[in-house]
């Protein structure tokens, strides 16, 4: 008799529809950029409305792949080279 597997997912942290890290990564890359623009005595409104599209970007990203800020932080220490022991073609991740 067959069994159906049953895997439990739970949903991700999320920040207005969207998910956490690319959208806390969004606000801490333009908001510092916004100030300085704001420092030299111009209008932010052209930052809010590129904070604005960056986010819905990362919605529609979000909705497709819900779990992108866990990939996000799995792929951290995966993306730096590393060093082989024996030469060889590609990385290895053995020491």
């Amino acid at each position: 008799m067959q069994e159906p597997i049953l895997k439990a997912v739970a949903m991700p942290p999320r920040v207005f529809w969207a998910p956490m890290v690319p959208a806390i990564v969004n606000i801490a890359v333009q908001t510092p950029i916004m100030f300085m623009w704001i420092a030299f005595g111009n209008n932010p409104i052209f930052f809010i409305a590129t904070l604005l599209l960056a986010h819905i970007g990362i919605i529609i990203y979000g909705v497709r792949e819900p779990h992108l800020s866990n990939m996000m932080k799995a792929s951290g220490p995966v993306m730096s080279p590393s060093k082989n022991v024996y030469p060889s073609k590609g990385n290895k991740l053995a020491p």
